[in-house]
């Protein structure tokens, strides 16, 4: 069970644009997705391994079932 101001991660589909997995990441970290979407961008085109690392979430990461509730609350600044 979670305790308050933690979060699984998991990949969120629904708001997701390709597999969710910068939605999960987030939500998990409490941070506009916008922002997650920016920095793995970076470290796709810029560093190199962001890809590989994103396919990995993709395939490895759960996903959620059903949105969390509080998804926009956590994910909006």
């Amino acid at each position: 069970m979670d305790t308050k101001g933690q979060h699984k991660l998991k990949r969120i589909t629904e708001h997701g644009k390709i597999g969710g997995v910068c939605a999960g990441f987030a939500y998990w970290l409490g941070a506009p997705v916008w922002i997650v979407r920016l920095l793995w961008a970076f470290t796709i085109f810029f560093m190199g391994w962001g890809l590989l690392l994103y396919i990995l979430f993709w395939i490895f990461m759960p996903e959620w079932e059903k949105t969390p509730a509080d998804f926009k609350e956590v994910t909006s600044y």
